[in-house]
């Protein structure tokens, strides 16, 4: 397993593929089960110690429907390994998901997006959010239950590298997500609903991503997740300048205060040090890698001064600029 991230390191971490568990078991308990009718139905309670709510799992024909309704203490991170090819949806009504696989940019989905991804093989982190609802509808369809169901054309789904894999729901999905929450019909009754509601969902998400007609995700001030990971680029790509926070704040559209705290919550250090900590990376390949005078390198990550950019190398790494490359 991957080397515990840095932004981890205020969560609680649970290696689902160490011990070969379905996350719903790793932080909840049976409370309830019905099987018949061609369908397995089961409510899971959240284990206080993670937080409260319940999870509702529904299982027919391999097709596979979490309705997750929780509220979680805490961060927590999942770690998996899985090999099944499949179709993954994810319906987030409230809350916060950030999908960290190897070499891939992280899948950040918040509130009121959604997305449809095909996958045969999944490596990585989940985490979700703590300390506010996360309320999220998750179905997993095989291929095989797919083709049988005359889907032979699986090229319109996206993969977890793909730009334009998150989108902002329609009515028309929140309409059906809110009619599968609420039906109160049982047995196979119930589940001829909600594999009709499903193979809806699937049919709205083949047409948008099929001709493009992706909602935009808008730039309110819930969609906190992505100015984070903007304020993050804005920082990396400007290491020869100095953002203050005002800056990044006036930047993003968003409150310092929050800006600050969330940054700390994410990715587990304040907006100085990952700044300072980029800086100083950079400024070691370039000592490493080039024969640039030690002020022009000092320039180049945001210090007009070599004596300040000198001292501050030193605090990072131990010893100066010229003894960092003659070492070497």
């Amino acid at each position: 397993m991957d080397k515990k991230r840095r932004d981890f390191i205020n969560c609680e971490l649970i290696n689902l593929a160490k011990y070969k568990q379905d996350f719903k078991d790793a932080i909840a308990f049976e409370v309830k089960s019905v099987d018949g009718s061609g369908v397995q139905y089961s409510e899971y309670q959240l284990d206080p110690k993670y937080g409260k709510g319940t999870i509702h799992y529904t299982e027919f024909d391999e097709v596979a429907v979490y309705t997750c309704n929780i509220e979680l203490k805490r961060d927590l991170v999942f770690y998996d390994e899985v090999c099944c090819d499949l179709v993954q949806m994810s319906f987030m009504i409230d809350g916060e998901k950030i999908i960290s696989l190897n070499g891939m940019n992280d899948v950040l989905n918040e509130n009121q997006e959604c997305y449809a991804v095909k996958s045969s093989v999944f490596k990585g982190y989940t985490r979700l959010t703590g300390e506010k609802p996360f309320r999220e509808i998750l179905v997993f369809l095989p291929f095989s239950y797919l083709k049988r169901r005359g889907f032979e054309d699986l090229s319109p789904f996206k993969s977890f590298t793909d730009k334009h894999l998150v989108q902002s729901m329609s009515n028309d999905i929140l309409s059906i997500l809110m009619s599968i929450q609420e039906t109160k019909l049982t047995g196979m009754c119930k589940r001829l609903f909600v594999e009709a509601k499903i193979l809806e969902l699937l049919a709205l998400q083949i047409t948008n991503y099929k001709n493009g007609n992706l909602h935009k995700i808008g730039s309110t001030q819930d969609k906190i997740l992505k100015k984070l990971y903007m304020a993050k680029q804005l920082m990396a790509d400007n290491l020869n300048g100095n953002y203050s926070i005002k800056e990044l704040s006036r930047e993003l559209a968003l409150n310092e205060y929050i800006l600050k705290k969330e940054f700390k919550r994410v990715f587990g250090c304040s907006i100085n040090e990952f700044y300072s900590t980029e800086k100083m990376n950079k400024a070691g390949e370039l000592l490493k890698g080039t024969q640039l005078p030690i002020y022009e390198i000092a320039e180049e990550i945001g210090y007009k001064n070599a004596t300040h950019f000198s001292a501050a190398f030193k605090r990072f790494y131990g010893k100066t600029p010229k003894k960092y490359r003659t070492a070497l």
